[in-house]
């Protein structure tokens, strides 16, 4: 597990191709604030600032597993005293339906801490398919992933516990 690293050479024109293969894949509807951020960048030519702007949050926001089923764009989170809510986006694998219909693996929502330590992800895609549909198999994948996100996102952010 990993938060996600960029090499030094990780160029403008590295993040604009990776955004623009985002945007092939899951559609303009997956792009985050600081992705649109990037894009709009280009046209007041302030690229390279914004690149190494969101380089540095995104060491801290994006969890990527090291088998390359999963990533996590942690957003916020949220105490409510006796849980703990991160929200955020969830790549997974797409779901292949029995018909052949492919349903891309975006998901929306946030893993649910409760005060007995306790986790329950709970992601949706926009027609209503949860991640444990898009995960079968991998639940024990999903499982160490998730709870690699909450050690992280805790050690950073000590004041949740």
């Amino acid at each position: 597990m990993k938060h996600l690293i960029r090499f030094e050479s990780y160029s403008e024109q590295d993040r604009l191709n990776d955004i623009l293969a985002k945007i092939l894949k899951y559609g303009e509807g997956s792009l985050t604030d600081l992705e649109k951020r990037f894009l709009q960048s280009w046209s007041t030519n302030t690229e390279k600032q914004v690149h190494d702007e969101i380089g540095k949050i995104e060491t801290e926001q994006i969890f990527e597993d090291d088998n390359g089923y999963f990533k996590f764009e942690f957003k916020e989170w949220e105490d409510y005293g006796d849980e703990q809510h991160f929200i955020g986006t969830f790549y997974v694998p797409d779901l292949e339906l029995e018909n052949g219909k492919k349903v891309v693996g975006i998901l929306e929502g946030k893993i649910v801490k409760f005060e007995n330590g306790t986790v329950s992800p709970d992601f949706f895609n926009k027609d209503g398919y949860d991640i444990f549909e898009f995960c079968n198999g991998l639940e024990y994948e999903l499982d160490g992933f998730i709870d690699y996100i909450i050690q992280e996102i805790e050690e950073k952010y000590k004041s949740i516990d």
